[in-house]
This record gives C-alpha cells, sequence and structure tokens, in this order.
C-alpha cells in the first residue's frame, strides 16, 4: 500500500513531538501539540459520522484548525475540499455541493456563512481558528471517492468554467519529492512562510503540507495585511524560505518605505503571474536574493516547473520541469513539436490528477491516454526550461494570424508610464477579431493611446499593435491577483 499524507506527518509528530512545528499568532506550537489538535478533530469528526471516502468542507483562511482538520480527515481515510472563505456567499455552497460534502467546518470570523450553508441543505459548524474542528450532524449517504483521494481544489480553465480537481495522496507525495530533488538546499532547519491562501493548490501543497510532511517548521499568516506585522512576523521567527504569489509580494512590499533587509531569507520563488522589474528589485532589496520563477496549475498537483537556486536569472523562462513529469508540446493536430517552437503543452506523470471531479464531458476532452491538456501555448528548451507564450483561451485571431496576448503585454509593461497591462480580443466579424490593450497608467502619467498604440507599433508588426486601447484605473482580478479577462471582454 502506498504512503499516505497523514501516516508520513504522524510518524513526524512521533519521532520528535517537543520540536517547533508551527507559528501562530506570535507563538510557537510543537509537533506533539498539533499532534493533540489532530486527535481532537479525528475524534469529533468520527462522531460526526465522518468516515472512509467522504469529503470534509473547509471553508477557512490559513489557521491550525485548517491542517490539523485535514490530517484528521486523511486519518479517518477521507477527504477535504478546499474552499475559499472570502468568496461572496451564493458560490461557497455551490462550491461545497458540488463535490458532495458531508459537512463543511467554517471560520468563526465569517458571520452569517454557517446559517447561509446550512440554508443550502449542507450541514455545517463553526469553530475558532486555534481550534479543533466540532462534532455536527454530517450526512452519511455521499458518494464513496476512495481512500487515495487527499483534496479537491476548484479551478477555472480558458472557458471560465469553474470545475473541482481531485488530487491524492500519490500526486502531492510525488510533487513534492520533485521538488525537494530540484532544491536540495531547503531541509528541516528551514522555516517555510505559508501565507499563500491555501484554498490555492499552490499554497496548500507548497505552503502547508510539504512543511508538515517533512518535518520543517511553518510561520501560518491567515492574511498578509496589514502587511507590516507579516514582514514583522518573517523577520521575528527567521523565515528562510517564502514561496509567494506576485500580488502578496506587491502587498507586502509595495506599501511599505522603508523595510530593512532581512538576512535570514535563502529562497523566494513565486508563481501565478510575472514580476514587474520594480517589484524584483524590491524584492532583491528586502530579501537580498534573486526570486525564483515557477509554473504551475492544479491538474499537476500545484507546481509544474521551477527556477533552481543555480539559474535563477534566465530570460523569459517560467522556470525547469520537475522530473515527476513528461511534458510535449504538440500542434493544433496533435503533432509533437521540436524543441524551441510555440505548441500546446500535454504532460504526464504521477503528479497529475486523472480528471476532473464529476465531469466526464470536460474530463474527456482534457485528459487523453494518461496525458493532460494544459490548454497553455509554451515552448520547451533542450535543457527542459519553459517560457509560457499565452494560455491557450487568450490566444488572438487576426486576419487569420495567430497573436499571442503575453508578448504584447511583456511590450505594453515595459513602458516607463504603464503600470499593469492586459490584451484581449474583440469581435470584428468574419475578419475574426481586433486587439485591444486595456492598461493601467502610473500616477501622474498624462500618456494617450495613440502614444501607446505607437509605442506598439514600433516594436512589434502592425497586425499585432492594438486597434484600440482602454486606460483603466484597475484591472478587474480575483483574490489571487490574476487578471480577469472575461470580465473586460464583457461575457
Amino acid at each position: 500500500m502506498e504512503q499516505r499524507l497523514d501516516e508520513l506527518i504522524m510518524q513526524n509528530f512521533a519521532k520528535a513531538p517537543t520540536e517547533p512545528c508551527l507559528w501562530w499568532r506570535g507563538t510557537w506550537w510543537s509537533r506533539g501539540a498539533i499532534e493533540e489538535l489532530v486527535t481532537e478533530c479525528r475524534e469529533n469528526l468520527a462522531k460526526s459520522g465522518f468516515s472512509q471516502g467522504q469529503r470534509l468542507g473547509l471553508v477557512l483562511p490559513n489557521s491550525p484548525i485548517m491542517l490539523a482538520s485535514c490530517i484528521a480527515a486523511w486519518g479517518l481515510g477521507g477527504s477535504v475540499a478546499v474552499v475559499n472563505p472570502h468568496l461572496k456567499h451564493p458560490p461557497v455552497p455551490e462550491y461545497l455541493r458540488s463535490v458532495d460534502v458531508s459537512g463543511a467546518i467554517v471560520s468563526r470570523e465569517i458571520d452569517g456563512l454557517v446559517r447561509f450553508i446550512e440554508d443550502a441543505g449542507i450541514p455545517a459548524a463553526s469553530a475558532a481558528l486555534n481550534d479543533a474542528a466540532p462534532v455536527m450532524e454530517g450526512r452519511p449517504s455521499v458518494p464513496d471517492s476512495g481512500p487515495g483521494l487527499a483534496a479537491l481544489f476548484h479551478t477555472a480553465g480558458a472557458s471560465g468554467d469553474v470545475k473541482a480537481v481531485p488530487i491524492t495522496h500519490r500526486n502531492i507525495l510525488t510533487l513534492l519529492g520533485s521538488i525537494l530533488e530540484m532544491i536540495p538546499s531547503m531541509d528541516e532547519d528551514d522555516i517555510i512562510l505559508n501565507a499563500i491562501p491555501n484554498h490555492h493548490s499552490f499554497g496548500f501543497v507548497v505552503g502547508g503540507v510539504m512543511p508538515i510532511a517533512f518535518g520543517m517548521p511553518q510561520v501560518l499568516i491567515p492574511s498578509i495585511v496589514p502587511p507590516k506585522t507579516t514582514l514583522s512576523a518573517i523577520r521575528q521567527t527567521g523565515v528562510t524560505i517564502i514561496p509567494a504569489l506576485p500580488v502578496m509580494l506587491g502587498i507586502l512590499l509595495g506599501g511599505e518605505r522603508e523595510i530593512a533587509p532581512m538576512s535570514k531569507v535563502k529562497l523566494v520563488f513565486y508563481g501565478g503571474g510575472e514580476l514587474t522589474p520594480e517589484l524584483a528589485e524590491r524584492t532583491r532589496d528586502v530579501f537580498g536574493v534573486e526570486p525564483l520563477e515557477g509554473y504551475g496549475l492544479t491538474e499537476a498537483s500545484s507546481v509544474l516547473a521551477v527556477t533552481p537556486p543555480e539559474d535563477a536569472i534566465r530570460p523569459g523562462a517560467s522556470g525547469k520541469i520537475l522530473s515527476c513529469f513528461d511534458a510535449e508540446v504538440r500542434d493544433k493536430d496533435g503533432n509533437l513539436q521540436p524543441y524551441n517552437v510555440d505548441g500546446r503543452l500535454w504532460i504526464h506523470g504521477d503528479a497529475v490528477a486523472n480528471g476532473y471531479y464529476r465531469a466526464n464531458g470536460v474530463s474527456a476532452e482534457r485528459f487523453r491516454d494518461g496525458w493532460f491538456d494544459t490548454q497553455d501555448i509554451v515552448r520547451i528548451d533542450e535543457d527542459g526550461y519553459i517560457t509560457i507564450v499565452s494560455p491557450a483561451g487568450d490566444v488572438i485571431t487576426v486576419g487569420g494570424a495567430i497573436v499571442y496576448p503575453g508578448e504584447i503585454e511583456a511590450i505594453l509593461k515595459s513602458h516607463p508610464d504603464i503600470a499593469e497591462a492586459a490584451v484581449i480580443g474583440v469581435p470584428r466579424g468574419p475578419k475574426g477579431e481586433y486587439v485591444q490593450a486595456c492598461v493601467v497608467l502610473k500616477e501622474g502619467s498624462s500618456l494617450k493611446p495613440r502614444d501607446i498604440v505607437a509605442f506598439v507599433r514600433g516594436k512589434l508588426p502592425n497586425y499585432k499593435a492594438p486597434r484600440s486601447v482602454r486606460i483603466l484605473p484597475e484591472l478587474p482580478k480575483n483574490n489571487l491577483g490574476k487578471v480577469l479577462k472575461k470580465e473586460l471582454r464583457g461575457v
């Protein structure tokens, strides 16, 4: 029988119960203290009727109860469905219902959410973030997902349709082994910041599960706001490794004018977007390290490629593909492409999910013969480094020619007066689409749309230049900082 996350974690607790496990709101908790919390959670879940194959909904920020409830559910042969606690109320019960949870644990700090979930017919209970999952009357008649499932995460692809991705114990353990292989300098002496929201697979797997599974202390941050408090926690606890999202680094480092350098940090690696040159420089100044870019997706258990520390600067690349993945670049007809040629990325391996939860139709489209169609347009070089050209859903067709928004966005962001940029296609009848740029100007800029068009035309062919420019006060984004192009298109 393959090893499970809960078995590995509980073994670590038993070997060194007095070692520090996690820091929470000013206090270090030992492994033994977390083991006690896990035991209480498991007992209460069992009293609630939770058993093998069932799914427990967790509508919680990063917290001791989040981690303890996961380990407890796994110990009973079940899994967890992690949902963003800051979503507007309507989607929360919809997400929970879509994965057939037996019940949900909700943060006591979110007013009214328990009643809202219960009114939708789903058992729910609230709890303090440093307490155990309470006893509740769960739903016993839910489909059995089997003991191998660890967690489910909701994701929206290019179509914008929300799907649930089931990730197994094997998926996560395989992935973590490859990450540690790529970055062997990480060990039990490191202290990891767990500040990426754990409803995001990257935050859950790398920030939460990795340290607790491999004996690394973690600093648990339920919210990085206010940034001064988070920066103080990083300094006070001696954090050495910071997994991050670009939006998170922007919040941490953008508002504070004077931040003394932090000499103990040895790794900052990020994914989920690009760093502006200014933010990359700010990261170097404060943390004293070169930020390492990575690339991933939920269907790959969060991380697909990481930049090794010894090769920190590789212009244009988003990291080196981890050893647990096979990757192929294919053209629109499915033919394998050579190195350094653009095409659609397909991946295969023990860290890749097997399909979407209760979505046979879309699973059949995206998962074929053990391979997963990421729908991202990429190129891969001879050394395994991957460059993201554009998500497939963002591709624009101009007069029969293919235009990748990422290429134009990079040009726009290089302009000294442009703070943010997103490029979309606007329908124009039988001729396909035309390119539209949506930009946010830096404070004090008087840049005009015609200036922006001329700037791009000076660097790219005319058909790739925007035919229209919208200057906006801000770009619509989700809570992880990803631009919502669907809203920009008005659909």
